[in-house]
Parts: structure tokens; C-alpha cells; sequence
């Protein structure tokens, strides 16, 4: 199981730099935030569903057109290939989630499955979406904090650490970047409260869902625009690291696994056991799962929730 997990995670790094090795590649989309009733029984929401490649696609272009991320994609159609999957394929779209395991307030981020979650102030909605996260070296922090800022056209001033890192590696960058179409941060940002971590927009769609900032969370255009007008100053903001995930629906059990991010900061994962006596222990009642099942979704996750068990 681990030289599998070591080779997928080889497979994620290694498609996060073709990606942005292709650079800026805009896509027309009119696709909206995924918003779900939060369920008052259970926490799964959304459904599978599928999609036919149209010519000059891919996994990341054909994600967009749902919300969801180029990796996402990668992990629910496995020997898939990332840039040519085939047109006229049927691909299945992993739009069905397990609620991170957290309290259901403000913006969770969970970095394993490079998905944002909001918890609408209501208390009845969810809307969640795809989003990058920090490459090898560049890791996003794990804990709380809060919103503490927010920019319209915002301009970039260049962290010390990027500057330098460009320094050694003989590259140029200005040090500070006017509004504009090629500025790193989109059109919005929300400053977050750990430091140099940004909830911003990027001239770089294939950014998004995949390893690829200097630690900030990357998200497409149109769902920034979304969801900087839905978050006040102050918002609280929890990020996670959730490779497993258990659900439930009525008495049936589900788990959602996705390849870890392969870091000593992301370590501690819990067993299957272990989750299931959190929730039995939870919703007092018995549960039962089928642990090869189980075993082998952790060892070839597929990123959407599958059945393993019952509750009884």
C-alpha cells in the first residue's frame, strides 16, 4: 500500500508541473458555485455524474464545466490519460462529497482532496469548490484563523520568500505587480490570517486543483468572484489535511479516500478503525464495513464516496 500511495503521489507532483508548464489556458465557463442543502441526517452531499469528452479537452477543461478540479478528475478515472483523454469518452465526474470532518462554520479547506468548502451563515447551505494548493516546498499551514482582509483588484506585493527563491534560481520577478489580467492574484483576494496566505483568483485555470502555488489557495475566476461577495471580513477559516473521509446516508456508510499529500506535516492518518468507532461512538449504534473494500479504496482512492457498511 505505501509504494502505491509513494507512486500516486509521484503521479500528482509530476502532473502539477505539466500543468504549469502549459501556463494560461482560458476556458469559457459559466459554471457557479456547487451549493447544497446541508443535510440533517448524514453528511454527504451532491451525486456522481458523467460526461462525455468533446474534442480538445481534458480533465482539467472538462472538470471546469462542473466544479470540479483537474485532480479530482485524475483520481475518479483512473488510467485516464490527464491531457488526451479520448474523445467521445464517458468519464465519471466525482460532484458527490463527505463534509470534512470539522464543525460546519466559515471555510474549511481540505488539502487532500484540494477542495474549499463554505458554510453559508444560515446554517442550511453548503457551497464548496475546486482550489490549488501549495506545491512540494511551498506547503499550506494546517489550522484555524480567519479572513482578515479583503481586495478588489488587488496588487501583488511579492512575499521575501518568493523573491529570493527566484534569486537563486537566476529568474526576475518584480517585486511589486499592478492589477491587471496577469497579475498572480486574479481579480479578488481574501487575506487570511496565516501569514502570506491568500484565498485569490489566477490567470492560470490549470492552476487550479492540483499542487501549484507558493502556498496560497488558488481559485478559479469565476469562483472567487462568487465567493468574495458571500464572505464578510472575519470569517473564520479551517484548513485540514482529510485523505479519508467516512460518510453516512440513512444506515448506509461510505468512504471517500484520496491520495495524502506526501509531507511529514501531513502525517497522522487514521486508520479506518478508527473512524468508524468516531462515528458509532457519534450517532451511538453499531456499524459494520467490509475491510477489504475499505482497504483497497485506500490504496487506489477514487475521491468520491463509495459504500463499504451499514449502521445498525
Amino acid at each position: 500500500m505505501k509504494n502505491i500511495l509513494r507512486s500516486a503521489a509521484r503521479n500528482r507532483s509530476a502532473v502539477a508541473k505539466l500543468l504549469l508548464w502549459i501556463g494560461a489556458v482560458f476556458v469559457t465557463s459559466n459554471v457557479s458555485a456547487l451549493t447544497f442543502p446541508l443535510p440533517s441526517d448524514g453528511n454527504i452531499v451532491g451525486q456522481i455524474q458523467h460526461a462525455t469528452v468533446r474534442p480538445g479537452e481534458n480533465l482539467s477543461t472538462i472538470g471546469r464545466r462542473f466544479d470540479i478540479g483537474g485532480y479530482e478528475m485524475k483520481e475518479a478515472n483512473p488510467g485516464v490519460d490527464y491531457m488526451n483523454p479520448g474523445v467521445g469518452r464517458t468519464l465519471v465526474i466525482p460532484s458527490r462529497f463527505v463534509l470534512p470532518n470539522t464543525s460546519r462554520k466559515g471555510i474549511v479547506i481540505n488539502l487532500s482532496e484540494m477542495r474549499l468548502y463554505y458554510y453559508h451563515p444560515d446554517g442550511r447551505q453548503v457551497s464548496t469548490f475546486p482550489v490549488g494548493v501549495g506545491q512540494e516546498g511551498w506547503d499550506t499551514p494546517l489550522g484555524e484563523s480567519q479572513i482578515v482582509r479583503k481586495r478588489e483588484n488587488p496588487t501583488w506585493v511579492v512575499p521575501d520568500s518568493i523573491l529570493e527563491n527566484h534569486k537563486r534560481l537566476g529568474k526576475y520577478i518584480a517585486p511589486i505587480m499592478p492589477p491587471g489580467p496577469k497579475n498572480p492574484l486574479g481579480q479578488f483576494a481574501m487575506t487570511t490570517g496565516f501569514k502570506n496566505i491568500v484565498i485569490h483568483g489566477s490567470p492560470y485555470p490549470m492552476g487550479v486543483g492540483v499542487r501549484s502555488s507558493h502556498g496560497c489557495i488558488r481559485m478559479l475566476n469565476e469562483n472567487i468572484r462568487e465567493l468574495y461577495h458571500m464572505v464578510p471580513v472575519g470569517t473564520k477559516v479551517t484548513i485540514v489535511h482529510e485523505p479519508n473521509k467516512l460518510g453516512y446516508l440513512g444506515n448506509q456508510v461510505f468512504l471517500e479516500s484520496h491520495v495524502p499529500i506526501s509531507n511529514t506535516m501531513y502525517t497522522g492518518l487514521s486508520s479506518t478503525d478508527t473512524l468508524v468507532q468516531r462515528m458509532a461512538n457519534k450517532l451511538g449504534k453499531k456499524i459494520t464495513i467490509k475491510h477489504s473494500e475499505a482497504q483497497r479504496l485506500r490504496s487506489q482512492p477514487l475521491g468520491y464516496p463509495a459504500l463499504i457498511g451499514n449502521i445498525f
